[in-house]
């Protein structure tokens, strides 16, 4: 399992603390899974990440459960639980498309995205584009979900333009503890 935290710095510092950054402390919290044990630190993975500005590996801190074994990570909100490409990056690439109206062969030359990857990122919005209005909506305590009744590009383009009017990561964070899914997490999990 995975749990995202609003990192305090950005992911160049995060990289260069590397094990002294400061993490949340989860010693002491129920396991998640089983609740019939408190969580202990359990070291840490690398994995990779891509952003605009940065590429190479982080460190995630874990915590296990010694009744069940399972694991929980932390993750930064910098980064997209499950891909190696970063949140905010995720995000710019599709809000160029959708709401800027950018041709995807300049967003391929623009950015670290290539064509391939940005057609994946658009199946998969696409896709999840109802439920991520739901999640927008119950994570922001909005009154009805910010999206009109219009063509699915332009529903998608208003999407990302109400994220941008946001803080990128702290929409992630708030719509993947509120439905433990982000932009990119597949319906059929």
């Amino acid at each position: 399992m995975q749990r995202m935290f609003k990192a305090s710095c950005g992911a160049t510092e995060y990289q260069r603390q590397g094990k002294g950054f400061v993490f949340p402390n989860l010693c002491g919290e129920l396991c998640p899974h089983c609740r019939s044990d408190y969580l202990r630190a359990h070291g840490y993975y690398s994995r990779y990440l891509i952003l605009e500005d940065f590429s190479g590996e982080i460190l995630v801190r874990r915590y296990i459960c010694k009744e069940c074994r399972r694991t929980v990570s932390l993750l930064p909100s910098f980064a997209h639980p499950g891909r190696a490409y970063g949140t905010k990056l995720v995000v710019d690439v599709l809000y160029n498309y959708y709401a800027m109206g950018k041709r995807i062969c300049d967003i391929a030359a623009d950015s670290v995205c290539s064509r391939q990857l940005f057609r994946w990122f658009r199946i998969r919005i696409v896709q999840n584009l109802n439920m991520l209005a739901m999640g927008l909506t119950n994570a922001l305590c909005l009154r009805g979900p910010p999206l009109g009744a219009v063509a699915e590009k332009t529903r998608v383009g208003q999407f990302f333009s109400y994220i941008r009017s946001y803080d990128t990561e702290d929409i992630s964070l708030k719509i993947f503890g509120h439905s433990r899914r982000t932009y990119l997490t597949p319906l059929s999990r």
